[in-house]
């Protein structure tokens, strides 16, 4: 199996996870601030350090990339992406949008695979995957919110992620745009 592949599979696990935990506890806030220092924490001791399990995981689910630059950084920022929704808007905007990052995101990078016609906005990426990740996106979004909104935030979201934004000469990861744009759409709509 592909990075690629495992890495959207981890994606979807993961945001399910955080939805239930959002759902279920109340402080969810919290345990979410808390992985995410401990997981930077870890992050710059994998940079000087292998370290058992955590090393198996990153050299499994990360970018080879960013192993020597930011390890865990996919991790790190999905987290703060669902973080923040979280903190910003009310618990059901924050669960479809976090809905949004986690199967638009991921589903649009696993068709994007055998996808053949490029997308207009960004050619490195396919349309079949960006449609197929508005889809799912709006399907499970609209467990949270209607059906009409999380057509439109999916839709906005995904197509705010097919653009690159540049922050000091390197993208703005999409795991921080998706889940913030969807939100603000919601936000806006409801």
């Amino acid at each position: 199996m592909g990075i690629e592949i495992r890495r959207a599979l981890f994606h979807i696990l993961l945001g399910i996870a955080i939805i239930c935990l959002a759902y279920l506890v109340d402080e969810a806030r919290w345990v979410l601030f808390i992985i995410l220092v401990f997981g930077m924490l870890l992050s710059l001791l994998s940079l000087k350090f292998k370290l058992p399990i955590i090393s198996w995981f990153l050299e499994k689910f990360e970018k080879p990339f960013y192993l020597k630059k930011f390890p865990g950084k996919g991790i790190l920022f999905f987290t703060a992406g669902c973080l923040i929704v979280l903190k910003l808007f009310s618990l059901k905007i924050a669960l479809a949008s976090i809905a949004i990052l986690t199967f638009g995101d991921s589903i649009s990078h696993l068709i994007g695979i055998i996808g053949k016609r490029k997308n207009f906005l960004d050619p490195t990426k396919n349309a079949e995957g960006t449609i197929a990740g508005i889809l799912s996106a709006t399907i499970f979004a609209s467990f949270f919110v209607p059906l009409l909104y999380a057509f439109i935030a999916s839709a906005v979201a995904m197509i705010a992620e097919t653009i690159s934004f540049k922050l000091e000469g390197d993208n703005v990861d999409d795991n921080l745009i998706i889940p913030l744009v969807a939100g603000t759409i919601l936000y806006l709509l409801i």
